[in-house]
C-alpha cells in the first residue's frame, strides 16, 4: 500500500473520457450491427464477417480504453511500451470474437451465455490491466484488490448484459431502429464504467527511476492521439458502411430467394398443369401436375422435345410452323388465349384439355409458359347436358303445341256456345230461363278467360305471342305507370323523374300493355337496386315517320352499377347478376328475358350501359305506328295567359331543374332555376332591382343548408318579397306540412311525382287565386282530383291493419272511403248512402263477401241499379277469380294488394268522366317529375 501524503494526484481530461464513452457507445452499435451480419451469413463469408467484425468491434473497445488512459494526467511524464499495447489490442479483439460467435449461433443457452461473458469479460479485464502495464513513468503503480475484484466483476455482468441484448436485437433489420439505439447506448455507457473502475484500482507514488524496459516505449503527442482517434473512427465507420450494403444486398438475395421459392411452390401447388418451353422447343419446367396430367415425370420430360411429348401427331407441323412465325414476327395465334386442343398422354391416348400460352421475352432470348388443364370430365358433363337441353326443349315443345292445340280446339265450341247464347237471350224468355241462360254465359266466358291465359302461356312457351295494335296515348300510358311506381320510389326515398321529348307523337298504334309490362319491369329493377339518389326516364323520338316512328326509352339510375362480365348474363332467363343479388333482392330472374323478347317482336333491341357502383342505364327501343287523328289534351291555361310569365325554379337536383325548366319553356314562360336556397335569396334580389320580380316560384321541399320551409320564411320576412307566390313540391309529406304552410304563406302543396296536366292545373288555379282573393284553401294534388270529381268507395275488411292501410291508399289517391266490418255492416252501408264502387274482402265474420254481394245484386234485381263490385282477397288461386266473379263481382284483386294493379281496378269499373275543354297540345311534352 502506497502512504496517502506520498500519492501522485492525477487528474481527467473531460473532452477524452467524453470521447471514450462516444467510442464505447459506437463500438457497442458497430457490435450489434455486426452480429446481424454475422447470424445470416453463410460458409467461408461468415468466418470473413467473424474476424473482420472481431477486428473492428476490438479495435473500438481498445481505442475507448486507450483514450480512456489518455484522459488520465499524472504529473510526471507517461510513455507506453508499444509491444505491450500491442498485446492490449489483440486481448480486445480476441473478446470481440468470443463475443461475435456465442451470439451469431442459432440458440444461447445460459451454460453457453455464461462461458462466453467469462471469456468475454476476462479478455476486456486483461486488455485493461496489460494496458496499464505498458505505461512507463517514473512512479510505481499500486493496485486496490478489492477495486481490482469490483472490475473483473463488473466486466463479467457487462459482458452478460451486452451478449443478452446483441442476441436478442441481433435481427433487427432497420439501421437506425430505436431497439438497437438504446441497446447501444446501454453497453456503450456500461464499459466505460469497467474501464474507469478499473483506472481508479490504481494509485501512482513518485520513484526516482522508470519502471520496465524503455527500449520500445513512445511519448503520445496531441498528434497521435488524433491518429488513434481517426483510424479507430475509419475502422468503425468501414465496419459499419460494409454491413449496411452487404444488409442491401442480402435483403435482395433473400428476397429474390424467398420469391423463387414462392414461384415454384405456386406452380407445384397448382391444379393446372403447368409447362415451361424455350425458343427451340425444348421443355424447361414441368410441375407435378403437369406429371399427373401427362404420364410424364419430371426427370423424364425436361430437356425432350414439347411436340414429341404431348402434342399429339397430326398437330406437330403446325405447332413448329407457329413457333416459327413468332420468333420471326413476334406474332402468334392462340398466344394469351383460352383454347380447347387436344393433348397427348404417355400411354399414346388423346384427351381435350384447356390450354393458356403466354410468351416471356427477355435479355434477346424467348420463352413460353403453359397452362393447360384435363377437361375430360367437363366435355362429358356438357355433352351430357346438352342432350338432357335438347330432351327438355323438345319435351317443352311438345307440352306447348299440346296445349295450343287443346286450347284451340276447346275455344272453337266455346265460341258456338257463347253465340247461341247470346242468339237466345235476345228472344222471349221467362225470369228464370233468363237468369239461368246468364249464368250459362257469365260461365262460358270465364271459361273462355281461363283458355285465354292457358293459350298466352302456350304461346310464349312456343314462340306465338302476338301483339295487340291498339290506339293510346303515350304520355298518359307512361304517366299512369310512373304514378303507380312512385310509392315504391318514395319509400327509399329516391327521386323519381320522367320526361317525354315534344317531338313523341301523341297518339300512337300499338301494344300499351306490353309497353307498360316492359317499364314497369326495368323501372322496378331501377327502384330495387338503387339505394339512394334518383332515377330517370326519358323518351325521345328516333327516326319520325309519317306513319310509324322509332322511340327510344331510357332506365337511369344511380345504383349498385352491374359488372361488364356480368351485363350479357342478365338478360338471359333465370339469371341475375350473382346468387347473393337473389338472396339480397329477389326475384326469378324471368324479367329482362321476356323483355328482351317483347322489344324484339316490337321491333326494337335492349341493351345496357352500366360502371359498377356509378349506376345503370337500361336501353331500349320500339318501332310504333301514328294515328292519323292525335287526342285532344286538355289544358287549364290558355298559352297566352302563361306567355312570358317569370318563374323561379329552386331545387337542388339537377335532373328536376332541367325537365320543370324545360316544361316551363315550352309553354312560354320565362323560368331561371338555381340549385338552393341561398341562391334564390340572391336571384330574387337581382330581379327585383332590375324590376323583373318573379311572381311565382316552385320550390323544392327537401334540400340541404336550407329546405322549403326555411326558405318560404326567409322570403316572407322579407317586405319586397311579400307578393311573391310560392307553390312547394315534396317527395313526401309529412304530418304537419300542411300547417307550415298555411303558416308561411305557401299557396300550393305538391308531392312528387307530379305530372304535367296536374302540374299546369295547380299553377292555373294558384294563379287565379291570386287574382281573385286571399285566405283560400292550400292547393294540394287531392284538391286538384276533387275539383274535377271525388270517388266514393265502401270497403268491406275485417282486419283493422288493412282496414287502415287501405283507407289511408284510397285517401290519399283522392277516393272518400267509408270503412264496414263485416259483409252484414256493408248490405246496411250500401242502403243508406250512394256509392261508385265496393270493394269486399271474401272471408268476414258474421256475413262473408260472397253472401254480402249476393244480397247487393238481390236488392239491385228491385231498384234496378248496378254498382261495381271488386273482390279483395287472400285466395290467389287461379279458380278464385272466377269464383268471385260467378258470385255476381265485377273484379277480382289478390291480396297483399298491388296499389297499381288495385287502382287500375277501380278507374276501370268507374263511370267515364266528361272531358275538359280541349286545347292545342302542340310542344307540351308530359313529365313526372318526382
Amino acid at each position: 500500500m502506497s502512504t496517502p501524503a506520498l500519492v501522485m494526484l492525477g487528474y481527467y481530461d473531460n473532452r477524452l473520457v467524453a470521447l471514450s464513452v462516444f467510442i464505447a457507445v459506437v463500438a457497442s452499435y458497430a457490435a450489434l450491427d455486426l452480429a446481424g451480419r454475422v447470424t445470416s451469413a453463410r460458409g467461408g463469408v461468415r468466418y470473413l464477417w467473424l474476424s473482420g467484425g472481431a477486428t473492428a468491434m476490438g479495435t473500438g473497445i481498445w481505442s475507448m480504453h486507450y483514450i480512456g488512459m489518455l484522459a488520465f494526467h499524472l504529473p510526471v511524464p507517461v510513455q507506453y511500451d508499444w509491444p505491450t499495447v500491442l498485446v492490449s489490442l489483440l486481448a480486445a479483439i480476441f473478446a470481440s470474437l468470443v463475443a461475435l460467435f456465442v451470439v451469431s449461433r442459432q440458440k444461447m443457452g445460459w451454460p453457453q451465455a455464461l462461458a462466453g461473458c467469462i471469456i468475454m469479460g476476462g479478455g476486456i479485464a486483461g486488455m485493461h490491466y496489460i494496458g496499464m502495464a505498458a505505461m512507463r513513468l517514473p512512479a510505481t503503480c499500486h493496485y486496490s484488490p478489492a477495486i481490482v475484484a469490483l472490475s473483473v466483476v463488473l466486466a463479467l455482468v457487462i459482458s452478460l448484459v451486452a451478449l443478452w441484448l446483441t442476441f436478442h436485437f441481433r435481427g433487427e433489420t432497420t439501421s437506425w431502429g430505436w431497439r438497437k439505439i438504446v441497446s447501444a447506448l446501454v453497453m456503450g455507457a456500461a464499459i466505460p464504467v469497467m474501464h474507469y473502475t478499473g483506472m481508479a484500482a490504481a494509485s501512482f507514488t513518485p520513484s526516482i527511476l522508470v519502471h520496465g524496459d524503455l527500449s520500445h516505449s513512445l511519448s503520445i503527442s496531441s498528434l497521435g492521439i488524433a491518429g488513434v482517434i481517426v483510424v479507430t473512427f475509419m475502422v468503425l465507420g468501414l465496419s459499419l458502411l460494409t454491413s449496411l450494403v452487404d444488409r442491401r444486398f442480402s435483403a435482395q438475395t433473400l428476397e429474390l430467394e424467398a420469391s423463387e421459392r414462392r414461384y415454384h411452390q405456386i406452380l407445384e401447388s397448382a391444379l393446372d398443369a403447368f409447362v415451361g418451353m424455350d425458343s427451340s422447343g425444348l421443355i424447361t419446367d414441368w410441375n407435378a401436375q403437369a406429371e399427373a396430367t401427362f404420364g410424364w415425370l419430371r426427370s423424364e420430360a425436361m430437356g425432350q422435345m414439347l411436340s414429341q411429348t404431348i402434342i399429339p401427331g397430326r398437330y406437330r407441323d403446325a405447332h413448329e410452323r407457329g413457333l416459327r412465325h413468332f420468333l420471326a414476327s413476334g406474332e402468334g395465334p392462340v398466344l394469351n388465349k383460352r383454347i380447347e386442343i387436344s393433348a397427348s398422354h404417355r400411354d399414346g391416348r388423346e384427351f381435350p384439355v384447356e390450354l393458356t400460352i403466354s410468351a416471356i421475352s427477355g435479355s434477346g432470348t424467348h420463352r413460353f409458359a403453359a397452362f393447360a388443364r384435363d377437361i375430360t370430365e367437363r366435355k362429358q358433363s356438357e355433352q351430357e347436358l346438352l342432350a338432357a337441353k335438347e330432351a327438355a326443349e323438345q319435351s317443352n315443345r311438345t307440352k306447348s303445341e299440346f296445349l295450343a292445340n287443346m286450347s284451340h280446339e276447346i275455344r272453337t265450341p266455346m265460341n258456338g256456345i257463347l253465340a247461341m247464347t247470346e242468339l237466345v237471350l235476345d228472344t222471349d224468355l221467362t225470369v228464370e230461363q233468363r237468369e239461368h241462360l246468364g249464368l250459362v254465359r257469365l260461365s262460358a266466358e270465364s271459361l273462355l278467360s281461363i283458355i285465354n291465359d292457358v293459350l298466352d302461356f302456350s304461346k310464349i312457351e312456343a314462340g306465338k305471342l302476338e301483339l295487340d295494335l291498339i290506339p293510346f296515348d303515350l304520355r298518359e300510358s307512361l304517366g299512369e305507370t310512373m304514378m303507380a311506381l312512385s310509392f315504391r320510389a318514395h319509400q327509399k326515398g329516391l327521386e323519381l323523374v320522367y320526361e317525354v321529348q315534344p317531338e313523341v307523337p301523341e297518339a300512337l298504334l300499338g301494344d300499351p300493355g306490353r309497353i307498360r309490362q316492359i317499364l314497369v319491369n326495368l323501372i322496378g329493377n331501377a327502384i330495387k337496386f338503387t339505394e339512394h339518389g334518383e332515377i330517370f326516364v326519358c323518351v325521345d323520338e328516333l327516326s319520325p315517320g309519317s306513319a310509324t316512328t322509332s322511340l327510344h326509352f331510357a332506365i337511369k339510375d344511380t345504383g349498385v352499377g352491374i359488372p361488364a362480365d356480368q351485363q350479357e348474363k342478365i338478360f338471359e332467363a333465370f339469371s341475375q347478376v350473382d346468387g347473393s343479388m337473389t338472396r339480397k333482392y329477389g326475384g326469378t330472374g324471368l324479367g329482362l328475358s321476356i323483355c328482351v323478347r317483347l322489344v324484339k317482336m316490337m321491333g326494337g333491341r335492349v341493351w345496357l350501359e352500366s360502371h359498377p357502383g356509378q349506376g345503370s342505364t337500361f336501353h331500349f327501343t320500339a318501332q310504333l305506328a301514328v294515328q292519323d287523328t292525335a287526342f285532344a289534351r286538355p289544358i287549364p291555361l290558355q298559352p297566352a295567359q302563361l306567355r312570358d310569365l317569370h318563374m323561379l325554379i329552386v331545387d337542388d337536383n339537377f335532373t328536376n331543374r332541367r325537365v320543370l325548366h324545360g316544361m316551363l319553356t315550352r309553354w312560354g314562360m320565362h323560368p331561371t332555376a338555381v340549385e338552393g336556397g341561398r341562391a334564390a335569396l340572391q336571384a330574387l334580389e337581382i330581379a327585383n332591382s332590375t324590376g323583373h320580380p318573379f311572381p311565382l316560384i316552385l320550390l323544392d321541399g327537401q334540400m340541404p343548408d336550407m329546405d322549403g320551409f326555411a326558405l318560404a320564411e326567409q322570403i316572407q320576412k322579407d317586405p319586397s318579397l311579400v307578393a311573391v307566390t310560392i307553390m312547394m313540391l315534396t317527395s313526401a309529406g309529412h304530418l304537419g306540412d300542411a300547417a307550415r304552410c298555411r303558416e308561411l304563406g305557401i299557396s300550393a302543396y305538391l308531392v312528387k311525382p307530379i305530372r304535367q296536366t296536374q302540374l299546369l292545373d295547380a299553377i292555373c288555379q294558384v294563379l287565379n287565386n291570386v287574382s281573385t282573393a286571399k285566405n283560400l284553401p292550400l292547393v294540394t294534388r287531392h284538391s286538384l282530383r276533387e275539383d274535377k270529381h271525388r270517388s266514393r268507395i265502401l270497403l268491406a275488411e275485417d282486419n283493422a291493419v288493412n282496414q287502415t292501410l287501405a283507407v289511408r291508399l284510397l285517401e290519399k289517391r283522392g277516393y272518400s272511403v267509408m270503412v264496414a266490418g263485416n259483409g252484414a255492416e256493408a248490405v246496411e252501408a250500401f242502403e243508406k248512402h250512394q256509392f261508385d264502387v265496393v270493394l269486399m274482402d271474401i272471408q268476414m265474420p258474421v256475413m262473408d263477401g260472397f253472401e254480402a254481394t249476393a244480397a247487393i245484386r238481390a236488392k239491385e234485381n228491385l231498384t234496378g241499379g248496378h254498382i261495381p263490385i271488386i273482390a279483395m282477397t287472400a285466395h290467389a288461386l287461379k279458380g278464385d277469380q272466377e269464383r268471385c266473379i260467378s258470385a255476381g263481382m265485377d273484379g277480382y284483386v289478390s291480396k297483399p294488394i298491388r296499389t297499381s294493379e288495385l287502382f287500375s281496378m277501380i278507374e276501370a269499373m268507374l263511370p267515364e268522366k266528361e272531358p275538359a275543354p280541349a286545347s292545342d297540345p302542340a310542344n307540351i311534352s308530359d313529365p313526372i317529375v318526382g
